[in-house]
């Protein structure tokens, strides 16, 4: 015992003085205007720190799915939606690597995670234009199916970890949509003005409506969607608050595809708790939709634009928007250049320059603020959004029924990319098709979507969870209205679902071997001596949390 203790008091020394000698290279590239280097130290620091415990992975794959946008660039080495997944894919390949002794290589699990990888590398053999398409194709599909099977394996045995991060999301969520209200109210979107790499993901493209955190009212509306379900579901102390601040944030987003998400899931909701239905539950929801209203329809006056300030103006110094710069769905207000897609850039007219000084901006801010309510009402009745998914439908169904080929197998990863490069769709809104079942289905074929529906069905049909269950009808019924691969908080809500299903299956917790019946003295006697089990010695006392051979039955499939 001394000599483990002598060893921890020397591993934690060597740690301070690690930590200590990375604080002050932070400092000195400081002090020489090396920002982003000493941001790299921090940076690497944390993530190391982050490395050395599956608890703290768990953690950090939510932190960063949620709160780093993707529409701001740092100097990543690539496009900011790759390098967060890259980072994502090594914090879930490594928490597995630390886990591998106690859990194993479940295959059903390993199966589910592979299984979407697997349709992409067939549709590219069949239709071949390279490796690196195939690559590029899968690499979104490969690091999600190991996150989900991260995540899982690690609810299955410590659900109390889970849900305590689910808590902690939504009170985080409160925050970002005090955030969204100020944006929403000053039509600003301040860091996103200044730091965004394109102009359209700065207020320059939609003062009206709030992005949160992620730098698009689309993925914050996928944002609130979920956290409204996960706090009404988990129903921690004073749950209201943050379901009320997340419908303030949802109906300020602007974002229709999440209304519609939110409504269905709680049309189930309802469903499956009518028999909980009580006057008081009635007045409370009154009472949270009364609230509600107030919080989107008034707005501080010390929040009101400055008329003698003129509209935002991205620096003509951003980076160049990459091809895979992700962009989900079609502006349905303003007519506006092409923005890139997660799966389809934009003409390399509009996406592979740098920002014109020249784009289009806002309209001059009044003195009076905007009507949040009257904005909201315009989203519901303003047609130009479905026209525009119309007639991305109608392209993409030519596409996908080109021949026999492209029905069954798609017309290869990153099919739809070269589409849009080469071919476009010419009517004025972004160049992306808007549908991840279409353009899966374009991609990848008829094996490929319905691989991804059966993937969907049997989450909802074993995780019998009913946060996680309101989560993936949500999920699955807003992901119709854009393309979802590359933006990670949008995938993330998939990934909420699948760790707090697994975490509230009673059939995919992790279970203690059984311990052996003792016989009685005179039957043992009767039936003679026989040798000891290899695990009878330890009978009595603990066994193993789970069998590597029966983890398998627990993956996220």
């Amino acid at each position: 015992m001394r000599v483990l203790a002598d060893r921890k008091r020397g591993v934690e020394r060597r740690g301070r003085y690690l930590g200590l000698g990375l604080v002050v290279l932070a400092a000195g590239f400081l002090l020489t205007g090396r920002w982003q280097l000493a941001l790299g130290v921090a940076v690497g620091a944390l993530l190391g720190w982050v490395l050395t415990d599956p608890v703290r992975i768990t953690w950090a794959v939510f932190v960063i799915a949620f709160a780093v946008p993707v529409t701001i660039d740092v100097g990543y080495p690539t496009n900011p939606s790759y390098a967060l997944l890259l980072v994502l894919f090594l914090l879930a390949a490594w928490g597995r690597v630390l886990r591998a002794e106690r859990d194993g290589w479940p295959p059903k699990a390993l199966a589910a995670a592979l299984l979407l990888p697997a349709c992409a590398v067939l549709a590219g053999l069949v239709h071949w234009h390279g490796v690196k398409p195939i690559a590029v194709g899968v690499a979104p599909l490969l690091c999600f199916g190991v996150l989900a099977w991260h995540l899982a394996e690690e609810a299955r045995h410590d659900r109390r970890t889970v849900r305590r991060i689910a808590e902690a999301l939504t009170w985080f969520s409160v925050a970002v949509a005090v955030f969204a209200k100020y944006q929403t109210a000053s039509r600003s979107w301040p860091i996103f003005d200044q730091f965004a790499y394109d102009w359209t993901y700065t207020s320059a493209f939609d003062a009206t409506r709030a992005v949160g955190l992620s730098g698009h009212p689309i993925i914050y509306g996928t944002f609130a969607m979920a956290m409204v379900l996960v706090a009404l579901t988990l129903r921690g102390r004073f749950w209201y608050v943050p379901v009320t601040a997340n419908l303030v944030g949802l109906v300020l987003s602007g974002t229709r595809s999440a209304w519609v998400g939110t409504v269905l899931a709680l049309g189930l909701w309802l469903f499956l708790q009518w028999r909980k239905v009580s006057w008081r539950g009635l007045g409370a929801t009154a009472a949270v939709a009364a609230v509600t209203f107030t919080l989107v329809a008034v707005n501080p006056p010390a929040l009101r634009p400055d008329t003698t300030t003129a509209a935002p103006t991205p620096s003509p110094a951003a980076p160049a928007a990459s091809s895979a710069a992700p962009a989900p769905e079609s502006p349905a207000a303003t007519p506006s250049p092409a923005a890139p897609s997660p799966a389809a850039p934009a003409p390399p007219a509009a996406s592979s320059l740098p920002p014109e000084p020249g784009a289009p901006l806002p309209a001059a801010p009044t003195a009076s603020a905007v009507d949040s309510v009257d904005v909201a009402g315009s989203r519901i009745s303003d047609p130009a959004s479905a026209d525009a998914r119309f007639t991305r439908m109608s392209v993409v169904w030519d596409g996908i029924t080109s021949d026999w080929s492209t029905v069954v197998f798609g017309n290869g990863p990153e099919a739809n990319v070269r589409f849009l490069e080469n071919v476009g769709i010419g009517d004025g809104q972004a160049q992306v098709f808007d549908n991840t079942y279409l353009t899966f289905w374009y991609n990848f074929g008829l094996i490929g979507l319905a691989c991804l529906l059966a993937l969907l069905v049997l989450l909802y049909r074993h995780l019998r969870s009913l946060p996680a269950r309101l989560l993936l009808v949500g999920f699955a019924a807003q992901i119709f209205f854009f393309d979802v691969w590359l933006w990670l908080g949008a995938v993330a809500v998939l990934l909420l679902a699948v760790a707090l299903g697994a975490a509230d299956n009673p059939s995919l917790s992790a279970r203690s071997l059984p311990v052996p019946r003792r016989r009685q003295p005179g039957a043992q006697a009767a039936a003679g001596p026989r040798q000891p089990a290899a695990g009878a010695a330890a009978g009595s006392g603990s066994a193993p949390a789970a069998r590597p051979g029966s983890a398998g039955a627990s993956g996220p499939s």
